[in-house]
């Protein structure tokens, strides 16, 4: 008898704790910074907001937008240790803005060649970075990349032929890898295998149809947030939330043209900060639901130093 209570009051609980994620289609999010050009990669640190718009721009305390770094980046992603990782296009390089205001560069090449373009960014549990490769890519010429830098310093291409590879996002549990490809319009998901192990072919997690989609994050429960670019039934980007299991919880409507990147934040991580074009900039709500903050990271190796410093 004992036992059938506690079942009960625990599963009464898990349903009370559980966020409605149908309620999100009434929020009304709104401008939270202008942007000089198209913007993307945003991610919140310390009460300030780092986004890409032609250089790596800042949202301060105060909210004034400034520029920081006079870099060409496109994505972005802060390690538990502070450490901004950034997808830089201007010294084709992932870096590392420390918290010790050093720019380092972590990765610039592969097989003794220069890396060709860097979009997005994420990690996993054991700390590897894994970034996308789209330059060049399209549906006739699937020939995009994801490349992988592992705490060790080795960077290697785990995964091509692809069209036009674009956000994406390790699951909390850091088992899957998941893919926006852009041109296909489809959402795909990698097992991440044993280290040692080559990656295998992904499974379609998601056919997100319309203009396809770019960015993604998770939220705590383990669920994905995906910037559904462009809607051709309202002319405008949203969010749409996705299950483990595929199926749609919700969407978050955003009055913008199109959508590209998602962020968790604020001080307690239940916002969502939207990369924007059209207005461009970044469009801001309270969700009420609490954002994956995503995997610690390690201390990666320094391949050299770039002599910048923060403008702001």
């Amino acid at each position: 008898m004992m036992s059938n209570c506690i079942i009960t009051i625990s599963f009464f609980f898990s349903i009370i704790g559980q966020a409605d994620y149908s309620k999100l289609q009434d929020i009304k999010p709104t401008q939270f910074a202008k942007a000089p050009g198209y913007s993307e990669g945003p991610t919140w640190k310390n009460g300030e907001l780092f986004f890409c718009s032609g250089s790596l721009l800042r949202v301060n305390k105060e909210g004034k937008v400034e520029k920081f770094l006079d870099i060409n980046p496109a994505g972005t992603v802060l390690n538990a240790k502070g450490h901004l990782l950034i997808c830089d296009n201007k010294h084709k390089a992932i870096l590392d803005y420390a918290p010790d205001g050093s720019l380092n560069v972590l990765a610039d090449s592969f097989e003794n060649k220069p890396l060709n373009s860097l979009n997005d960014l994420t990690l996993d549990a054991k700390g590897n970075i894994y970034w996308t490769d789209p330059s060049g890519s399209s549906l006739q010429k699937p020939v995009g990349n994801i490349f992988r830098l592992s705490p060790k310093g080795e960077v290697t291409k785990i995964a091509t032929g692809l069209a036009f590879p674009n956000g994406l996002d390790v699951d909390p549990q850091s088992k899957f890898l998941y893919l926006i490809e852009s041109q296909s319009k489809k959402i795909l998901r990698y097992l991440i295998p044993e280290e040692g192990k080559p990656f295998v072919e992904p499974e379609l997690f998601y056919d997100l149809g319309g203009s396809g989609g770019d960015g993604c994050a998770f939220d705590k429960q383990g669920n994905l947030w995906v910037a559904d670019f462009q809607r051709p039934e309202t002319k405008q980007g949203r969010i749409l939330i996705l299950s483990p299991e595929k199926k749609v919880l919700g969407h978050v409507d955003i009055p913008a043209q199109v959508v590209s990147n998602i962020a968790f934040g604020g001080p307690n991580h239940d916002e969502i900060f939207c990369s924007t074009g059209g207005p461009n900039g970044i469009f801001h709500a309270k969700v009420g639901i609490q954002g994956f903050k995503g995997h610690p990271g390690t201390e990666n190796k320094s391949l050299r130093k770039i002599p910048i410093s923060p403008e702001g």
